[in-house]
């Protein structure tokens, strides 16, 4: 059995209390005030992830620094990418609004520290080993999503900054995939 997760899965919503027929004299004054059960889950989610990128990650007792797993995973990259490996996952990518997809096998770690949304998502599902799991998500441009994860596990740019100087409708699904995606990027020295 295929389990499918996606990215725009929401978390439930109590509903609203009907509204008194009786209102309509404005007794009290009131303010919209819009609350999501959401926004303390994705709060801790975002401290989480901000953690990881100031303080590092642990690794044998010890607090390993960002830059330095970031730099290291960049060096491995070209080994990894698309590969299917022990901890690689299947990943199937839409484009917004249409059916085609592309699949591709993607290694959490990578994605995870270098993309906020990913996080959330592994977050979301890492107890979850089910070998048939197939993770579903929706972007702006799927014929640029190769390219931002080639940049991702190498940390290339030229790649990419090449593809976005051929035509201004990569350059834009490029700009709207790392925005949708929130990839972070920062150069290391």
């Amino acid at each position: 059995m295929i389990n499918i997760l996606t990215l725009t899965e929401s978390f439930s919503q109590l509903p609203s209390p009907p509204i008194s027929p009786n209102n309509h004299h404005n007794i009290f004054k009131s303010k919209n005030v819009e609350c999501s059960d959401k926004q303390p889950i994705e709060n801790s989610t975002m401290n989480k992830f901000m953690d990881v990128i100031n303080n590092g990650i642990q690794i044998n007792d010890e607090m390993t620094p960002y830059p330095y797993i970031i730099k290291k995973l960049h060096s491995l990259g070209n080994h990894f990418i698309n590969k299917k490996t022990a901890d690689a996952i299947q990943l199937r990518v839409y484009e917004i609004g249409k059916e085609n997809y592309k699949d591709f096998w993607v290694h959490p770690l990578y994605l995870s520290l270098q993309s906020y949304q990913f996080f959330k998502l592994f977050e979301e599902i890492k107890n979850d080993k089910e070998e048939d799991t197939i993770i579903e998500i929706e972007i702006p441009s799927l014929n640029t999503f190769p390219v931002i994860l080639y940049w991702i596990y190498t940390g290339n740019l030229n790649k990419l900054l090449e593809i976005a100087k051929l035509d201004e409708f990569l350059c834009e699904g490029i700009i709207k995939n790392i925005q949708t995606l929130d990839i972070i990027q920062m150069e290391f020295e």
